[in-house]
């Protein structure tokens, strides 16, 4: 299930080259270790909650989202993107993950 999704939102993102599904349990990267000490400031300090990180560098953008139970979803997209349209179907996709993994 989570392949398709992926699947599509690499095909709705022009100069995407990759999207992930991680968890915080084994293998993760960095960003998703990243967002964890991020969240934990942003709670502490009774800011909220992130939604969404992006992160430009010179050739790349990389998009991560918080799933639910410490999963993440996470899109790596060559420059020029159109980061609305990159931050919308992450949205989309988060939230069908969501509903097909992790609401019984």
């Amino acid at each position: 299930m989570f392949q398709y999704v992926l699947a599509n939102l690499i095909a709705n993102n022009d100069q995407a080259l990759g999207a992930l599904f991680l968890d915080d349990n084994g293998e993760t990267v960095d960003l998703a270790c990243y967002q964890r000490k991020l969240e934990k400031v942003l709670v502490n300090n009774d800011l909220g909650r992130t939604a969404l990180i992006h992160i430009e560098k010179d050739a790349v953008h990389i998009y991560a989202m918080p799933l639910p139970d410490g999963y993440y979803l996470v899109l790596v997209q060559r420059r020029p993107a159109l980061v609305a349209r990159a931050r919308a179907t992450m949205t989309a996709a988060a939230e069908q993950l969501t509903r097909e993994l992790f609401m019984s």
